[in-house]
């Protein structure tokens, strides 16, 4: 550990200088950059011996066109004498001061810092005896070299200004930051009232089409009924992305026939892929229990049809496919024969505002969710594309056995929506 600064002693004869203060400081104090006293320091330093004259200080000075000059007992610092010092001493006798020993002036303690003090300490140091120099000593005392208040302001200057440089650069970003989630922020919000006025047409649609037709009331229900859960799904999910993300959701686990999951929603997405010609298809191992939440994985594979749905052409057939590994772990794929996701949209599909296969409205909310919920049951979820045949996707998402909450050790993001804008579009209780 060095010092901030001590004290040396006028010492006695063959005495060495001795610390009167030692200041700590910490490693975590200096500064990785330099800004110790070492490297502002003048390392050839002028200096007189013990027996000097005030008049060979005066001659030194003159000839080195210097302010100070350190006075040395053998190999030690024991004082610095100024310019000022020796006028003052030129006033006060102006006959006799040249031929007066340098002994004599030097007779107060000799405040010195060691190298790796740093600048802030040394300042500190000035300030608190009063003084403008300061010897820079080693651990044993010897000599390495002077520094004086300016060229610790100077650094002191360099080190503020270097401060501000990196204080613009970090206001900058962080203002850059905070109008793109301002953005997307807004983006959001427009996607969002342009989805629900979507759904809310379809329903329109349906119940016009019900005025007109009171017998096709068996083939609108489903269609309404798809239209107004998705609403409360697209809004619900808004409040509980962020709540997933604070992990202040808690799992409220249950042993839950996978079928009794699967057919309902099954049966609310075939509503809307009737319109399209599509067929969805279960199979692998429907007859299993699994322990999980069941509204958040309900709402989890209601996303993942739905995704599949809007993204997979006329006439062809969405999978659904569940398997139980040999620890236990169910494993769930939902996957179509649309377009393939580009490779590099594939590691960030499931993070806010990431655009996936539907680059018109797949801003990732759904997917996010997705991630977040099944994450907090301790599984985990992915994309592949191509699915068969060099075409599609398909997101597959594993639970485990026993599943345990997991919560992220730090928020994932700030709230998309404003809390005003968030409780203005929460259904009604």
């Amino acid at each position: 550990m060095g010092t901030e600064g001590r004290l040396v002693e006028r010492p006695r004869p063959r005495d060495v200088v001795r610390r009167a203060v030692a200041l700590k400081f910490s490693r975590d104090r200096l500064d990785i950059k330099g800004v110790s006293v070492q490297p502002h320091m003048t390392k050839d330093v002028q200096h007189v011996r013990l027996e000097a004259t005030l008049g060979d200080v005066a001659r030194l000075l003159a000839d080195h066109t210097i302010s100070c000059a350190v006075v040395m007992d053998g190999d030690r610092p024991v004082g610095v004498l100024s310019e000022r010092d020796v006028v003052r001493m030129c006033a006060a006798d102006p006959t006799g001061w040249s031929s007066r020993p340098v002994r004599e002036m030097v007779a107060r303690a000799l405040v010195v810092v060691e190298p790796q003090t740093s600048v802030d300490d040394a300042i500190a140091e000035c300030r608190r005896h009063g003084i403008r120099r300061l010897p820079v000593v080693s651990d044993t005392g010897a000599l390495r070299g002077i520094v004086t208040q300016t060229d610790l302001l100077r650094a002191a200057d360099a080190r503020l200004r270097e401060y501000a440089r990196d204080l613009e650069r970090i206001v900058g970003e962080r203002t850059a930051q905070l109008q793109d989630s301002e953005r997307r922020r807004n983006d959001l919000v427009d996607l969002t009232v342009h989805d629900i006025k979507n759904w809310v047409h379809t329903a329109s649609s349906a119940l016009e089409v019900l005025e007109l037709e009171p017998d096709s009331v068996q083939a609108m229900i489903p269609i309404i009924r798809h239209s107004t859960r998705s609403i409360t799904t697209l809004v619900t999910t808004l409040l509980d992305v962020n709540r997933l993300e604070g992990g202040w959701m808690p799992l409220r686990l249950n042993d839950v026939p996978w079928s009794a999951i699967c057919a309902p929603l099954i049966e609310d997405a075939s509503a809307m892929a009737h319109a399209k010609d599509l067929k969805i298809v279960a199979s692998g191992e429907m007859r299993v229990i699994v322990r999980c939440d069941q509204q958040l994985v309900e709402r989890v594979l209601l996303n993942l049809l739905d995704n599949a749905v809007s993204a997979a052409p006329r006439a062809t057939t969405i999978d659904l496919y569940t398997e139980v590994g040999a620890d236990g772990r169910l494993v769930a794929r939902v996957g179509n024969r649309g377009p393939v996701i580009p490779p590099a949209l594939l590691p960030n599909i499931f993070k806010k505002h990431e655009q996936g296969a539907d680059q018109v409205r797949g801003w990732g909310l759904g997917l996010t969710f997705c991630r977040l919920a099944v994450e907090h049951h301790g599984g985990a979820i992915r994309a592949m594309s191509p699915y068969v045949d060099g075409e599609g996707a398909a997101f597959e998402f594993t639970l485990p056995r026993e599943p345990v909450a997991r919560h992220p050790a730090t928020p994932l993001g700030r709230p998309m929506l404003p809390p005003s804008t968030v409780a203005a579009l929460a259904p009604a209780s």
